[in-house]
């Protein structure tokens, strides 16, 4: 190999290892701050605003936010006929006929599941069931038929009447499933 290409290839392998230092460096020094709302944290609210039949986005905000605060701080130009604290997982849909009215529903349960959040049990249906790993159809409708048999869950762990669900199961489904006593 002649001399030119030796010292072509090692000025090559130097940039190559140069330049990933530079980034990682350049990013001590960088003022670009992410935008409010959009840090997820274990304390963090998840709301959904949603305009005119179209999704306006996905915050989180800190517990003890206010709906108006929220709208404000999201841009929307509409503040509520009266001003309520938020709860996780409600959704604020905008009414596109009047400018100042806010209905409140609540994020669905296949959203819920996607952005991390465990869905209600006693609210889950069959679709939200086998949208969560480790359940399929016979799991769901086995979960459904005793269910439906005892009325609600008041405990996750009644869960594990069903047969095919033991504490190692019942572990994992935990990360997707809760259940909320207050329906």
């Amino acid at each position: 190999m002649p001399d030119n290409q030796i010292k072509g290839l090692i000025a090559v392998i130097i940039l190559l290892v140069i330049i990933p230092f530079i980034i990682f460096l350049s990013n001590f020094f960088s003022d670009y701050k992410f935008p409010f709302l959009i840090n997820q944290d274990d304390n963090a609210l998840t709301i959904e605003i949603q305009d005119k039949d179209a999704v306006r986005g996905i915050y989180f905000t800190p517990p003890g936010t206010t709906a108006d605060q929220l709208l404000q701080s999201a841009g929307v130009k509409v503040k509520t006929q009266k001003n309520f604290p938020l709860k996780n997982a409600m959704r604020l849909k905008i009414d596109a006929a009047s400018a100042r009215r806010v209905s409140l529903t609540m994020i669905d349960n296949s959203q819920k599941l996607a952005l991390g959040m465990p869905i209600d049990l006693n609210r889950a249906t069959e679709e939200d069931l086998l949208l969560i790993p480790g359940i399929g159809e016979a799991t769901a409708k086995k979960i459904l038929e005793f269910k439906s048999k005892k009325i609600c869950f008041t405990k996750i762990e009644e869960m594990m009447e069903i047969k095919g669900i033991k504490e190692k199961k019942l572990a994992k489904l935990r990360l997707y499933l809760y259940v909320n006593n207050i329906n």
